[in-house]
Protein backbone atom coordinates (compact mmCIF):
# COMPACT_ATOMS: atom_id res chain seq x y z
CA UNK A 1 0.00 0.00 0.00
CA UNK A 2 2.66 2.67 1.02
CA UNK A 3 3.99 2.06 -1.96
CA UNK A 4 1.06 2.23 -4.38
CA UNK A 5 0.70 5.61 -2.84
CA UNK A 6 4.41 6.52 -3.39
CA UNK A 7 3.83 5.93 -6.63
CA UNK A 8 0.55 7.88 -6.92
CA UNK A 9 2.32 11.12 -5.49
CA UNK A 10 5.08 10.65 -7.91
CA UNK A 11 2.79 10.41 -10.48
CA UNK A 12 0.99 13.71 -9.29
CA UNK A 13 3.97 15.66 -8.92
CA UNK A 14 4.71 14.57 -12.15
CA UNK A 15 1.74 16.04 -13.70
CA UNK A 16 1.93 19.36 -11.88
CA UNK A 17 5.00 19.58 -13.39
CA UNK A 18 4.27 18.62 -16.56
CA UNK A 19 0.80 21.20 -16.31
CA UNK A 20 2.81 24.36 -14.80
CA UNK A 21 5.50 23.49 -17.61
CA UNK A 22 2.75 23.89 -20.19
CA UNK A 23 1.43 27.06 -18.20
CA UNK A 24 5.05 28.89 -18.15
CA UNK A 25 5.58 27.79 -22.10
CA UNK A 26 2.05 29.23 -23.02
CA UNK A 27 2.40 32.44 -20.86
CA UNK A 28 5.88 32.63 -22.53
CA UNK A 29 3.84 32.62 -25.87
CA UNK A 30 1.70 35.00 -24.87
CA UNK A 31 4.53 37.40 -23.98
CA UNK A 32 5.96 36.93 -27.42
CA UNK A 33 3.30 36.84 -29.15
CA UNK A 34 -0.14 38.49 -28.18
CA UNK A 35 -1.45 38.27 -31.22
CA UNK A 36 -1.63 34.68 -30.75
CA UNK A 37 -3.81 35.24 -27.75
CA UNK A 38 -5.90 37.65 -29.48
CA UNK A 39 -6.24 35.54 -32.11
CA UNK A 40 -7.45 32.32 -30.47
CA UNK A 41 -10.38 34.85 -28.52
CA UNK A 42 -11.54 35.42 -32.03
CA UNK A 43 -11.58 32.33 -32.91
CA UNK A 44 -13.79 31.30 -29.69
CA UNK A 45 -16.49 34.43 -30.07
CA UNK A 46 -16.46 33.41 -34.11
CA UNK A 47 -17.31 30.00 -32.60
CA UNK A 48 -19.78 31.41 -30.31
CA UNK A 49 -21.49 33.78 -33.09
CA UNK A 50 -22.25 30.31 -34.76
CA UNK A 51 -23.66 28.70 -31.83
CA UNK A 52 -25.62 31.53 -31.15
CA UNK A 53 -27.22 31.74 -34.63
CA UNK A 54 -28.09 28.05 -34.21
CA UNK A 55 -29.64 28.75 -31.34
CA UNK A 56 -31.64 31.56 -33.09
CA UNK A 57 -30.05 34.51 -30.51
CA UNK A 58 -29.72 36.98 -33.64
CA UNK A 59 -29.08 39.76 -31.68
CA UNK A 60 -26.73 38.44 -29.66
CA UNK A 61 -24.88 37.20 -33.04
CA UNK A 62 -25.08 40.27 -35.03
CA UNK A 63 -23.52 42.55 -31.81
CA UNK A 64 -20.79 40.26 -31.59
CA UNK A 65 -20.35 40.17 -34.95
CA UNK A 66 -20.49 44.30 -35.11
CA UNK A 67 -18.00 44.14 -32.63
CA UNK A 68 -15.49 41.81 -34.07
CA UNK A 69 -15.71 43.67 -37.26
CA UNK A 70 -15.12 47.13 -35.96
CA UNK A 71 -12.20 44.92 -34.55
CA UNK A 72 -10.91 44.21 -38.08
CA UNK A 73 -11.53 40.25 -37.35
CA UNK A 74 -11.91 39.13 -40.80
CA UNK A 75 -13.51 36.36 -40.59
CA UNK A 76 -16.57 38.01 -38.34
CA UNK A 77 -16.77 41.08 -41.43
CA UNK A 78 -17.73 38.34 -44.07
CA UNK A 79 -20.25 36.65 -42.39
CA UNK A 80 -21.69 39.71 -41.19
CA UNK A 81 -21.21 40.71 -44.55
CA UNK A 82 -23.27 37.98 -45.86
CA UNK A 83 -25.79 38.08 -43.21
CA UNK A 84 -26.07 41.87 -44.17
CA UNK A 85 -26.89 40.84 -47.92
CA UNK A 86 -29.26 38.11 -47.31
CA UNK A 87 -31.46 40.19 -45.11
CA UNK A 88 -32.81 37.24 -43.27
CA UNK A 89 -32.11 38.06 -39.81
CA UNK A 90 -31.89 41.47 -40.24
CA UNK A 91 -32.80 43.93 -42.92
CA UNK A 92 -30.97 43.89 -46.08
CA UNK A 93 -27.88 46.89 -45.98
CA UNK A 94 -25.71 46.46 -49.43
CA UNK A 95 -23.97 49.25 -47.90
CA UNK A 96 -22.49 47.62 -45.05
CA UNK A 97 -22.33 44.73 -46.92
CA UNK A 98 -19.86 45.90 -49.03
CA UNK A 99 -17.81 47.70 -46.56
CA UNK A 100 -17.29 44.59 -44.95
CA UNK A 101 -16.66 42.23 -47.82
CA UNK A 102 -13.84 44.69 -49.29
CA UNK A 103 -12.19 45.03 -45.80
CA UNK A 104 -12.08 41.53 -45.41
CA UNK A 105 -11.10 41.04 -49.24
CA UNK A 106 -8.29 43.69 -48.55
CA UNK A 107 -7.45 41.71 -45.68
CA UNK A 108 -6.96 38.02 -47.50
CA UNK A 109 -10.23 36.46 -47.94
CA UNK A 110 -10.24 36.15 -51.84
CA UNK A 111 -13.79 34.33 -50.87
CA UNK A 112 -15.33 37.57 -50.79
CA UNK A 113 -15.04 38.61 -54.30
CA UNK A 114 -18.00 36.83 -55.24
CA UNK A 115 -20.13 38.76 -53.16
CA UNK A 116 -18.11 42.07 -53.86
CA UNK A 117 -19.86 40.97 -57.52
CA UNK A 118 -22.87 40.72 -56.61
CA UNK A 119 -23.02 43.83 -54.91
CA UNK A 120 -21.69 45.79 -57.26
CA UNK A 121 -24.39 45.26 -59.26
CA UNK A 122 -27.14 46.86 -57.04
CA UNK A 123 -24.69 50.04 -55.60
CA UNK A 124 -23.96 53.10 -58.01
CA UNK A 125 -20.49 54.31 -59.11
CA UNK A 126 -21.35 57.39 -56.17
CA UNK A 127 -22.27 54.96 -53.12
CA UNK A 128 -19.25 52.79 -53.99
CA UNK A 129 -16.78 55.63 -53.66
CA UNK A 130 -18.35 56.87 -50.48
CA UNK A 131 -17.74 53.60 -49.27
CA UNK A 132 -14.80 53.21 -50.39
CA UNK A 133 -13.54 56.50 -48.69
CA UNK A 134 -15.58 55.23 -45.14
CA UNK A 135 -12.97 51.50 -45.97
CA UNK A 136 -10.10 54.09 -46.36
CA UNK A 137 -10.76 56.27 -43.07
CA UNK A 138 -11.66 52.62 -40.66
CA UNK A 139 -8.32 51.04 -41.84
CA UNK A 140 -5.91 54.16 -41.08
CA UNK A 141 -7.71 54.30 -37.67
CA UNK A 142 -7.05 50.71 -37.15
CA UNK A 143 -3.48 51.14 -38.63
CA UNK A 144 -2.56 54.14 -36.16
CA UNK A 145 -3.63 52.04 -33.34
CA UNK A 146 -1.05 49.41 -34.46
CA UNK A 147 -3.08 46.95 -36.15
CA UNK A 148 -0.67 45.43 -38.33
CA UNK A 149 -3.51 43.74 -40.69
CA UNK A 150 -4.62 47.29 -41.18
CA UNK A 151 -1.50 48.29 -41.96
CA UNK A 152 -1.54 46.05 -45.31
CA UNK A 153 -4.61 46.49 -45.83
CA UNK A 154 -4.31 50.13 -46.13
CA UNK A 155 -1.36 49.54 -48.40
CA UNK A 156 -3.85 47.27 -50.65
CA UNK A 157 -6.21 49.88 -50.35
CA UNK A 158 -4.48 52.60 -51.69
CA UNK A 159 -2.81 50.24 -54.78
CA UNK A 160 -5.62 48.14 -55.82
CA UNK A 161 -8.48 50.38 -55.11
CA UNK A 162 -7.62 54.15 -56.19
CA UNK A 163 -7.78 54.77 -60.01
CA UNK A 164 -5.49 55.53 -60.81
CA UNK A 165 -3.02 53.47 -58.51
CA UNK A 166 -1.64 55.97 -55.19
CA UNK A 167 1.58 54.56 -55.75
CA UNK A 168 3.18 56.89 -52.97
CA UNK A 169 0.63 56.52 -50.13
CA UNK A 170 0.87 52.44 -51.04
CA UNK A 171 4.95 52.44 -50.85
CA UNK A 172 4.46 54.51 -47.67
CA UNK A 173 2.55 51.71 -45.94
CA UNK A 174 3.93 49.12 -47.33
CA UNK A 175 7.34 50.73 -45.73
CA UNK A 176 5.89 51.28 -42.42
CA UNK A 177 4.53 47.12 -42.62
CA UNK A 178 8.12 46.32 -43.01
CA UNK A 179 9.42 48.66 -40.32
CA UNK A 180 6.91 47.01 -37.62
CA UNK A 181 8.22 43.98 -38.74
CA UNK A 182 5.86 42.10 -41.43
CA UNK A 183 9.07 40.58 -43.84
CA UNK A 184 6.14 39.54 -46.00
CA UNK A 185 5.50 43.38 -47.33
CA UNK A 186 9.31 43.58 -48.03
CA UNK A 187 8.64 42.32 -51.51
CA UNK A 188 5.81 44.68 -52.71
CA UNK A 189 7.61 47.79 -50.78
CA UNK A 190 10.72 46.88 -53.23
CA UNK A 191 8.64 46.48 -56.39
CA UNK A 192 6.74 50.18 -55.38
CA UNK A 193 9.87 51.73 -54.70
CA UNK A 194 11.17 50.81 -58.62
CA UNK A 195 8.31 52.96 -59.73
CA UNK A 196 8.44 56.07 -57.90
CA UNK A 197 11.23 59.09 -59.41
CA UNK A 198 13.62 60.14 -56.60
CA UNK A 199 11.76 63.28 -56.18
CA UNK A 200 8.84 61.71 -55.01
CA UNK A 201 10.50 58.64 -53.50
CA UNK A 202 11.67 61.54 -50.62
CA UNK A 203 8.10 62.80 -50.20
CA UNK A 204 6.67 59.46 -50.03
CA UNK A 205 9.56 58.28 -47.58
CA UNK A 206 8.89 61.35 -45.30
CA UNK A 207 5.26 60.43 -45.43
CA UNK A 208 6.36 56.72 -44.15
CA UNK A 209 8.20 58.60 -41.53
CA UNK A 210 5.47 60.63 -40.11
CA UNK A 211 2.84 57.79 -40.28
CA UNK A 212 5.36 55.54 -38.64
CA UNK A 213 5.70 58.45 -35.50
CA UNK A 214 2.12 58.84 -35.56
CA UNK A 215 1.45 55.15 -34.72
CA UNK A 216 0.73 53.94 -31.31
CA UNK A 217 2.95 51.42 -29.66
Amino acid sequence: TISYDCRKIKLLNFLLIKKNKIIYIFTFLIFLFPQFCKANNEDILIQKVYKLLQEKKFTDSINTLDELSKNNNIQAQLLYSKILFAGSIIPQDFNQSYLWANIAFLGGLKKSSQLIEMLNNYLTEKQIEEIKENIKIFLEKRAFINDKKAIIQIAKFYETYMDPPDILNSYSWYSVAVAKGIKSAAKKRDELLDQIDQKNLLEAQKLSNKFFKQIQN
